[in-house]
């Protein structure tokens, strides 16, 4: 009869009562399965939004915001993705290059989004693309981080519209946790300004 008071009155000492020890709790297999359908979007988003391969580390971090997965677990997820595009028969495929995961579409696509990438070539540059090439053009090499960091804003999307219209190209890594991706300018940039080389800048700079 002791004990038993002593357990009722730990029950009571920290809030917990015998009614709400006996409520039935939702299974740690139903749990798994939303946290694992959650995950799998959030990582199917941030590839999408990511033009440069996504390393898993960078993953991790952001699906540690909501539930704590051991890398193994996010392989997992990233291997059904996998799968699923190539059940689907989607135009892309999910690769795993540079220590990082991206996004790619399937080659025999490549005459049609070239097509696209010519009719763009000719279009004006929308107001955030002259601002993004402009950072880039002053400060190259220069990290899809750090031109965030100048504009204060998300530059992923306006960086793909420059890098399909190859006005600037992957110049190598940064030696720095993550090694992002460094941009420069290409030839065609200096084409479409008629510029001669990059010297013609510093007069304009």
């Amino acid at each position: 009869m002791a004990k038993e008071l002593n357990f009722i009155q730990t029950e009571l000492q920290f809030g917990i009562s015998p009614q709400a020890t006996a409520q039935p709790e939702e299974s740690l297999e139903q749990i798994d399965a939303q946290i694992r359908r959650h995950a799998k979007r959030v990582i199917e988003a941030l590839l999408f939004s990511c033009p440069d391969p996504l390393p898993l580390p960078k993953i991790r971090e952001i699906t540690d915001t909501f539930c704590t997965l051991a890398p193994r677990h996010l392989r997992s997820i990233i291997e059904e993705l996998q799968q699923d595009y190539i059940s689907q028969q989607r135009a892309f495929r999910l690769e795993e290059i540079a220590q990082g995961y991206v996004l790619r579409t399937h080659e025999e696509y490549a005459p049609y989004i070239d097509l696209l990438q010519r009719q763009r070539r000719g279009e004006k540059l929308s107001p955030a693309s002259t601002e993004v090439l402009a950072i880039i053009a002053f400060r190259q090499p220069v990290t899809r981080p750090q031109i965030d960091a100048i504009r204060g804003v998300d530059s992923s999307g306006t960086l793909m519209q420059l890098l399909e219209r190859q006005l600037v190209e992957p110049l190598g890594k940064l030696e720095a946790p993550g090694r992002p991706t460094l941009y420069g300018t290409t030839r065609e940039f200096l084409k479409h300004f008629g510029f001669k080389d990059l010297n013609d800048l510093k007069e304009i700079s």
